[in-house]
């Protein structure tokens, strides 16, 4: 694996967002939220590198960013020790490229709160909760046997 400096990794985070179209952005969204709503794995490319991901939920950060909660399988890590899975945001405008994998997955449990979307406040798109997703799949499951 590259190493990379804490000032190249802050460089990066800290990099401006690119500017990109009002129709560029909103078709963009609009992408995702079918990969979230049809529990679709995507692979991105954000801040250079490429990370497979698991949309959770797509909206409106508390800084009136448009975001995307996921969670990430595969792909760089933030730092050492961090095993590169688990919860991430990212900044649709900071998506360099996405790709939509054959793979669907199940949903993550939930956090036991109202706001389970992290630094989501207003949800456009988000995943059922985990159980309805697997009673979902065992309804299918029970209809084709």
């Amino acid at each position: 694996m590259l190493e990379t400096t804490s000032a190249s990794r802050r460089q990066r985070r800290w990099a401006p967002v690119p500017e990109l179209s009002a129709d560029r952005l909103q078709r963009r969204a609009e992408r995702l939220a079918e990969a979230v709503r049809s529990r679709r794995a995507l692979e991105i490319r954000y801040g250079g590198a490429w990370r497979v991901v698991h949309p959770h939920a797509l909206g409106q950060t508390g800084t009136g960013r448009l975001g995307l909660l996921t969670w990430q399988t595969a792909g760089i890590a933030r730092g050492p020790g961090d095993p590169g899975e688990g919860w991430r945001l990212f900044h649709v405008a900071r998506i360099e490229d996405a790709r939509f994998l054959h793979a669907t997955f199940t949903p993550r449990p939930r956090a036991p709160r109202k706001g389970w979307t992290a630094g989501i406040a207003a949800p456009a798109a988000e995943t059922p909760p985990r159980e309805q997703a697997l009673a979902e799949a065992a309804a299918v499951v029970a209809e084709a046997a």
